[in-house]
């Protein structure tokens, strides 16, 4: 019956196989040199030639300033057909949650940006953030060849709501897609109303430019939603106060006003009713005025991005040291194969 004990090694025996793999280890120096330097050196190559990446951040805060306010103007405005809830709330609903997340990140929004002017310090004069981001982008020499230049697409002239042209559409949204790749729209932390944003860029003035720019298209879009009908609503009630105004004065007809036939000795009667109608509706309309100005700023900045922005690419000494480290592993590795074969 053969032997099943299973073999087993001593400690003092382990120990001494591993002093012998180690000084055969050490006397392959020559090889473990000339490995470790290539390596290295191809960490050190390759750190180098990672191009630079600047990240602009900027957090902020969207302000909500609507709600159940105006107390009798509600009253007075429906007289009007108007609907306070959606004077000072409306457009609230598009802003809530995480709506602005994914708003700000929107081509609607993008383009806007892109479309706007560079106002920081560059060489070039007049440029468009989209001029300025084709300029530091492979996406130049890809138009190159096929005889598009940046000038030809004319992006100075464009706004956002003119007719562009296919190849101009073509390019913003190839531009808009690789902008929204290395864009970051988030909170903080689930339970904070803190919003950072942060995009990575090869320039870091288009970085910092894009940042600024974003926060100022969103804010606009914010507040032109959030007191569009407000403002329209004022100058509707403007223009009734403006008509009773009017009927006090004498300048108009108050049977007219009131489409009532009433005798002339009802006149004066009428008269004080519509001094009160016009004494409330001025004082309302002051409180809308109020109300309007509340609306603004809506997007509360706490930090802005600023020079120098900070190179966010792995030094290229933490190569050499992946390199060097992957040297001395091909050695060993190779080493041990040879000792044992």
């Amino acid at each position: 019956m053969p032997n099943s004990t299973p073999q087993t090694i001593k400690y003092t025996e382990l120990k001494e196989v591993g002093k012998r793999f180690f000084s055969y280890f050490l006397s392959q120096y020559k090889f473990i040199l000339i490995v470790t330097v290539i390596t290295s050196a191809g960490g050190l190559i390759y750190g180098k030639l990672q191009p630079s990446t600047y990240k602009a951040t900027a957090t902020f805060i969207v302000e909500d300033k609507s709600g159940s306010k105006g107390g009798g103007l509600s009253g007075l405005a429906s007289q009007f057909g108007i609907d306070m809830g959606s004077l000072t709330g409306g457009g609230g609903g598009l802003f809530d949650g995480d709506n602005i997340l994914e708003i700000m990140k929107s081509r609607k929004i993008i383009e806007g940006v892109l479309l706007s002017k560079v106002e920081d310090e560059i060489p070039q004069k007049g440029l468009t953030i989209a001029d300025f981001y084709l300029e530091n982008s492979p996406i130049k020499a890809a138009l190159a060849t096929k005889n598009i230049s940046i000038q030809s697409l004319g992006f100075s002239k464009l706004t956002e709501d003119s007719k562009h042209t296919i190849q101009q559409d073509s390019v913003l949204y190839l531009i808009y897609s690789r902008i929204k790749k290395d864009l970051n729209v988030d909170k903080q932390n689930k339970k904070s109303t803190i919003i950072t944003l942060d995009i990575n860029s090869p320039n870091q003035v288009f970085s910092k430019t894009f940042v600024e720019k974003l926060l100022q298209q969103t804010s606009a879009m914010y507040i032109d939603i959030k007191t569009g009908n407000l403002s329209k609503s004022i100058a509707k009630i403007q223009g009734k106060a403006d008509s009773l105004q009017a009927v006090l004065s004498s300048k108009g007809d108050i049977r007219n006003f009131i489409n009532l036939s009433v005798p002339n000795e009802g006149i004066s009667r009428d008269k004080n009713v519509s001094s009160a109608l016009y004494g409330e509706v001025v004082k309302n309309l002051e409180t809308m005025k109020l109300s309007l100005i509340n609306q603004t700023p809506v997007i509360q900045v706490l930090d802005m991005p600023k020079y120098p922005l900070l190179d966010q690419r792995t030094p290229a000494r933490y190569h050499l040291l992946i390199g060097f480290a992957l040297g001395i592993g091909i050695s060993l590795a190779y080493s041990l194969y040879k000792y044992t074969a």
